[in-house]
């Protein structure tokens, strides 16, 4: 009798870590029609609550939450990873449309088994301003106290997270900003003046070597305010089901008049919120334009500077602060190859398992997420320097930022991240992925001309990763997330520490070597000749030696000025060369600082300045302290050739 109980104690044990094992990895389920994969089961049971919602419920009488079913197409925190492993061998356009069926069909059915039960919850009004997602089963809703404990009761439901934002408006956002779409030139990488960081990646090998100009790829940039110019108009991006400015939703998508793309926090195809004039210089309000113009903007007649480092890619705007499901939903429903976003969430506690499993979703519907590594080294200590979504593991490829002469951009944040939520738990992560340049970029005007410098900030990094991961798309559409992550890291070239490092990541971008091995892979994968692309050779990454010595400082120039600012009042113009400050030579940041510090201890009135703008001197007094101005050191090799 007593061996009986102890072999039944021990049975029960054996089952209850079997049902441990299940519970942690996530039960499988088949897919439920050809052409689906698998989905998975949360695992645990009951409903569990984001810590944070009790409080916010008590201070206020309806909170904005999101909802998870229980059933997804990822199960636990560590099914990315094990699903790509199973994915091996697949095609990234199948697994694209397998992926988004599963995704979508899931969403349906869950749907349809509480849809009486939620209509009857927003009747009643403890439910209010539902959206659903398909991109993760689930939904987003304003609810009461009622609502949160009806919402529990739901059949499904696994798990309710506390929800930053509330929901978008529903009115346009002003008048907007009409352009005409401009037609395309066949492109020739010696039409145009191309900025220093095209050498700088070799993307200029890329174009002239392998033919590879980011053909047949659109990127979405996510950013809250899009302006356009015959720089970016002639490769924007035209849904196809749409017809522009009709108020009607053409396609049937809930998005109207969303042609060129769509502002999701206020229901409108305009995407040009606030605009500013042809000469503006203004970093907030061009920054979506000058990201796009980083991917893949393009030369125009009359207008010597193309930006792009994919030329003959293609690009569209969303503008979501609210509704980010909606706006990747969007993105794939377009065919979106890559997803560039400039925005940094801090502290979103255990929200950020949202967001991640909305992008590990959206990667498995073949989207490439892009981010800079953020910009506050300065601010904040590792391991939160990095914030969402550059901080998530896998699936968003993150660009930490170095200067024209390979040094660290100080602002530019750091890894490791941390991930400690109730869903993923890998603790301290490896990011950034690689780094580009971020500082004294050249800024493009709308009327075509440039500032040499004065753009900077990883949100100009992530444009340049997003920008070679659509040259590696157009050399293979087919290529997978996980292969070309391993591709562009491998290639890096370092700048910093030997090997990896948490300020560098793998590291400076190298664009040829990446696009020439997925050439490599392309041909291997057909049964050709891969030959051509094989093996390392002479001029395939940069030469460190010979670019510090292009780098000789020549002169100091005026890049922006402070709109109330002691030069522009004296009549100081951008372009403007700094000569001398207070009878001392002027060539480099270093000079003028030393020369301002020398002159504010001599107590004086006024000081000397000599500008020169070309073949002009021009003698201004100032008063010791601030100049009102951003300048820029001039190098023996030029910005553009």
């Amino acid at each position: 009798m007593r061996q009986a109980l102890l072999a039944l104690i021990l049975l029960c044990a054996i089952l209850a870590q079997a049902a441990g094992v299940e519970a942690r990895s996530g039960k499988r389920i088949p897919p439920r029609g050809k052409g689906l994969l698998a989905t998975e089961k949360i695992p645990g049971r009951g409903v569990w609550l984001d810590p944070v919602l009790e409080q916010r419920i008590q201070k206020a009488k309806r909170v904005r939450v999101t909802v998870w079913f229980e059933e997804q197409l990822l199960g636990d925190g560590k099914a990315y990873l094990r699903r790509a492993k199973e994915l091996v061998g697949w095609k990234r356009s199948e697994l694209r449309t397998a992926a988004l069926a599963t995704l979508r069909n899931l969403s349906d059915i869950t749907w349809k088994k509480v849809e009486a039960r939620v209509e009857k919850q927003v009747a009643s009004g403890a439910f209010r301003n539902l959206e659903r997602h398909w991109i993760v089963n689930g939904f987003t809703v304003g609810v009461t106290k009622e609502g949160l404990d009806a919402l529990q009761k739901l059949k499904g439901v696994r798990k309710v997270f506390a929800t930053r934002f509330g929901p978008g408006g529903q009115s346009p956002q002003g008048p907007g900003q009409a352009f005409v779409e401009g037609s395309r030139e066949a492109f020739d990488p010696e039409r145009h003046r191309h900025p220093w960081y095209v050498r700088g990646l070799l993307v200029d090998k890329v174009w002239k070597e392998l033919g590879v100009t980011g053909k047949g790829t659109l990127n979405v940039v996510h950013d809250f305010n899009f302006l356009f110019s015959p720089n970016v108009v002639p490769n924007v991006y035209r849904n196809p089901k749409e017809k522009p400015d009709n108020g009607v939703d053409d396609d049937g998508n809930g998005c109207v008049d969303d042609v060129h793309g769509y502002n999701f926090d206020h229901a409108s195809g305009k995407l040009t919120a606030i605009p500013v004039g042809p000469n503006a210089t203004n970093g907030r309000l061009m920054h979506g334009f000058m990201c796009a113009a980083i991917i893949c903007g393009v030369g125009a007649k009359e207008r010597p500077y193309e930006l792009g480092i994919a030329p003959d890619a293609r690009w569209a705007g969303v503008i979501s602060q609210r509704r980010l499901e909606a706006a990747i939903e969007w993105a794939v429903l377009q065919g979106a190859d890559t997803y560039s976003m400039s925005f940094s969430k801090p502290g979103e506690q255990e929200f950020r398992s949202h967001r991640r499993k909305v992008m590990e979703h959206g990667a498995l519907c073949g989207v490439f997420f892009v981010s800079g590594a953020g910009n506050f080294a300065q601010q904040a200590k590792v391991p939160v320097q990095m914030r969402q979504p550059e901080d998530i593991p896998h699936v968003v490829f993150s660009a930490a930022g170095v200067q024209r002469d390979l040094s660290r951009t100080l602002f530019s944040s750091k890894g490791p991240v941390e991930w400690t939520t109730e869903h993923y738990d890998e603790g301290l992560v490896d990011k950034p992925e690689v780094c580009a340049f971020n500082h004294n970029l050249p800024f493009l005007k709308l009327s075509g001309g440039v500032t040499e410098g004065g753009l900077g900030g990883n949100s100009f990094a992530g444009p340049m990763f997003c920008g070679t991961i659509a040259l590696m798309l157009s050399a293979d559409p087919d290529l997978l997330p996980w292969d070309l992550r391993e591709i562009i890291t491998s290639t890096a070239m370092d700048v910093a520490a030997k090997g990896y490092d948490h300020e560098t990541g793998h590291g400076l971008i190298n664009a040829y070597r990446a696009v020439k091995e997925v050439l490599r892979r392309k041909a291997l994968r057909e049964k050709r000749s891969a030959k051509r692309f094989t093996g390392r050779e002479r001029g395939d990454t940069l030469d460190v030696d010979a670019w510090q010595e292009q780098l000789e400082v020549v002169a100091l120039v005026i890049m922006r000025l402070g709109p109330k600012g002691q030069a522009k009042a004296l009549g100081a113009q951008i372009g403007d060369v700094l000569v001398s400050y207070d009878g001392k030579p002027i060539k480099t940041r270093v000079e003028l600082q030393a020369a301002k510090k020398a002159a504010e201890k001599g107590k004086r009135d006024a000081v000397p300045v000599v500008l020169r703008r070309g073949d002009e001197t021009i003698e201004l007094s100032f008063e010791p302290g601030p100049l009102g101005i951003n300048a820029g050191e001039r190098y023996k090799d030029p910005v553009f050739r």
